[in-house]
C-alpha cells in the first residue's frame, strides 16, 4: 500500500520535498537564478519533443481544441478570479498568484499522463497542450492584465518577451536536437529535475517560510475550489455538447492543469512570498486532483 502510494505520487512528493528544501536551505538560490529561463526553455522542449504533428487529424479535433482553449484562457480565469477575490479581499498577493496560475498555458506533460491513465484521448490532449503553449506569448499577458490590471501594474511587454523567448527557444531546441539523441527516460528525469530546481529557486528566493498557517489553509481551500470549478466546467461542456468519454477526459485535464514552470517565470517580478505559495499550492492540488480522477476511472 505504502509502496503503491509512493510510486503513484512520487512527483508530488518530490515537489513537496523541493519546497521544504527551499524553506530550510535558501542560501544557494541566488546562484540558480540565471538558470530559470533555460530551465523553462528545456521544459517547453520536453513538451514538444516526439510529437508527430503530421499524423494528427486536425479536422476531427478542432472543435474540442477550441473549446479547451476557451475554457482554459477565458472562462476558468474569469470565473475563478471572482472566487479568489471573494476569498482574499485584503490579500492582493494571493490574488496575483492565482491570477498568474490561471493565465498560463496547459502543462503538456501532466495533461498527457493523466489523460493516458484515465484512458482518454491522448492525441487530443497532446495537440491541445501544444496549441495552448504556442498561444501563451500573446494570451497569457492579455489574460493576466484582464484579471489583475486594476489592482497591479502588469509588465505586459516583459511577460510577452519572456514567453516568446522560452516558447521560441523550445521550438528551436526541438528542431535542433536529433530525435534519437535523448532517451525517454533521460527526458523524463531531466524535466523532473528542471521542475524541482524551479520550485526550489522560487521558494527560497521568495522566503515563503514566513507564511502563517491560516493564510496557507485559505490558499489550499481556494486551490481545491478552483480545481472543482474547472472540473465542473468540463463536465458541463461534455453534457451540453455530447462529447464522448475519451475526449471529455482530455478536455478536463487540458482545461485544469496549468504550466508550473511558466507560472513561476511570470511571477519573478512579484517578490511577495504569497504569490509563489499560491502558484505552487494550486499546482499540487491540480496534480493530486488529476491523480484522483485518473484512479477513479
Amino acid at each position: 500500500m505504502i509502496r503503491r502510494f509512493v510510486s503513484r505520487f512520487s512527483n508530488l512528493l518530490l515537489v513537496l520535498g523541493s519546497v521544504a528544501v527551499g524553506v530550510l536551505v535558501p542560501q544557494p538560490s541566488p546562484y540558480l537564478d540565471p538558470l530559470i529561463t533555460p530551465l523553462v526553455v528545456f521544459l517547453v522542449f520536453t513538451s514538444l519533443r516526439g510529437v508527430r504533428l503530421a499524423a494528427i487529424d486536425y479536422s476531427s479535433y478542432a472543435a474540442v481544441v477550441a473549446l479547451s482553449l476557451c475554457l482554459s484562457y477565458a472562462v476558468l480565469p474569469l470565473a475563478g478570479i471572482r472566487l479568489v477575490e471573494f476569498a482574499f479581499a485584503e490579500a492582493d498577493a494571493a490574488v496575483l498568484g492565482f491570477a498568474i496560475a490561471l493565465s498560463v498555458p496547459t502543462t503538456a506533460g501532466s495533461a498527457i499522463i493523466w489523460t493516458r491513465l484515465a484512458r482518454g484521448d491522448v492525441q487530443l490532449a497532446t495537440i491541445t497542450s501544444i496549441a495552448s503553449l504556442l498561444l501563451a506569448p500573446v494570451a497569457t499577458p492579455l489574460v493576466l492584465t484582464r484579471l489583475v490590471g486594476s489592482r497591479i501594474a502588469v509588465p505586459t511587454a516583459s511577460i510577452l518577451t519572456d514567453l516568446a523567448v522560452i516558447v521560441g527557444g523550445g521550438v528551436l531546441l526541438t528542431a535542433a536536437v536529433p530525435a534519437g539523441a535523448l532517451s525517454a527516460d533521460a527526458i523524463e528525469r531531466g524535466s523532473t529535475l528542471a521542475i524541482l530546481l524551479l520550485i526550489y529557486t522560487a521558494v527560497a528566493g521568495a522566503g515563503v517560510g514566513g507564511i502563517d498557517a491560516t493564510a496557507l489553509l485559505a490558499v489550499i481551500g481556494v486551490a481545491v475550489s478552483l480545481f472543482g470549478l474547472g472540473a465542473a466546467l468540463a463536465v458541463g461542456c461534455q453534457r451540453a455538447f455530447g462529447i464522448e468519454r475519451g475526449r471529455a477526459f482530455s478536455l478536463l485535464f487540458t482545461t485544469n492543469l496549468k504550466n508550473l514552470g511558466i507560472a513561476l517565470l511570470v511571477s519573478i517580478p512579484f517578490a511577495d512570498p504569497l504569490v509563489t505559495v499560491s502558484i505552487i499550492v494550486y499546482y499540487v492540488v491540480q496534480q493530486t486532483g488529476g491523480a484522483v480522477l485518473a484512479d477513479a476511472t
